[in-house]
């Protein structure tokens, strides 16, 4: 009669440990397959980081280039500022050009710039 209660109970206990297990295996193939799905999208993102780590390498590098290009203005004129993101008075005619680099002198060209920018890196 004991051997009997132990089998039914390990018999239940093994239908279950099945059923989990074909659940969880059920969970996994539809996890794989919406992964799949989601392929395409991952390498865009992807290139996407990999193109926005470069601009911004690029950027910091064209703002090296700027600082150094500018350090003999700074000490020259102690009053200005080191580095300005945004000036709205015009700089004299004689700055020298950092290649790369674009002056915004409004904020309606810097964004518009910007949405320019975004929207061909796309293409």
């Amino acid at each position: 009669m004991m051997a009997t209660i132990i089998d039914g109970v390990i018999i239940v206990l093994l239908v279950g440990s099945i059923a989990y297990g074909y659940s969880v295996s059920r969970k996994v193939r539809q996890l794989m397959a919406t992964l799949k799905e989601l392929e395409p999208l991952v390498n865009e993102f992807s290139s996407a980081v990999d193109k926005t780590e470069h601009s911004v390498h690029l950027m910091r590098e064209n703002i090296e280039v700027a600082e150094q290009v500018q350090e003999p203005q700074v000490k020259a004129v102690p009053d200005t500022p080191a580095e300005a993101a945004f000036s709205s008075r015009r700089a004299p005619s004689d700055a020298p050009e950092v290649p790369g680099l674009r002056v915004m002198r409004d904020k309606k060209d810097l964004v518009r710039k910007f949405f320019e920018t975004s929207s061909t890196a796309r293409v």
